[in-house]
C-alpha cells in the first residue's frame, strides 16, 4: 500500500467534476428550450441596446453635445486640413541643417536694417516756464 496523496485525490474529483459539468452543459445547450430562451435573450439585449443609445442619443442633444459619430467625422474632417496644409507648406528645415552663427569671438554683425527709412529718435521733454500776466 502507498501513501495517500491529498493533491491526487482532489484533482481527480475536480476533474470528475469538471467533466460531469461539461456533459451536463452540452445536453442543455443542445437542447430547443436553450435555443429559445437564448434567442429570446438575444432580442431582448439588441433591443435595450437601441432604447439606450437613442435616449442617449437624445440626451446629448439636450445637452448640445456632440455624439461620438460626430467628433469621428470632425476628427477626420481635421486630419484631411491637416494633410492638405502639409502638402502646401514648404518642407521643414532639418535642424541638423538649419544654418548657425559662426563660432568666433566677435560679435555678429548687425542685422540690415529692413528698409531704408531714417530713424527717429525720440526729443526728451523740456519744461516750458511759466507764463506771467
Amino acid at each position: 500500500m502507498g501513501i495517500l496523496d491529498p493533491f491526487q485525490m482532489w484533482r481527480e474529483a475536480v476533474t470528475l467534476v469538471e467533466s460531469e459539468i461539461n456533459a451536463l452543459a452540452v445536453r442543455k445547450l443542445e437542447s430547443a428550450e436553450f435555443a429559445q430562451a437564448a434567442n429570446q435573450f438575444s432580442k431582448v439585449s439588441l433591443g435595450v441596446q437601441h432604447v439606450v443609445e437613442r435616449s442617449l442619443a437624445a440626451a446629448l442633444r439636450r445637452l448640445e453635445l456632440p455624439s461620438r459619430s460626430e467628433v469621428d467625422a470632425l476628427t477626420t474632417a481635421v486630419q484631411r486640413i491637416e494633410d492638405k496644409l502639409e502638402q502646401l507648406l514648404p518642407s521643414a528645415v532639418n535642424p541638423a541643417h538649419a544654418p548657425r552663427p559662426p563660432r568666433t569671438r566677435r560679435p555678429a554683425p548687425p542685422a540690415a536694417p529692413a528698409s531704408k527709412t531714417a530713424k527717429r529718435t525720440l526729443k526728451p521733454a523740456t519744461r516750458r516756464a511759466p507764463k506771467e500776466d
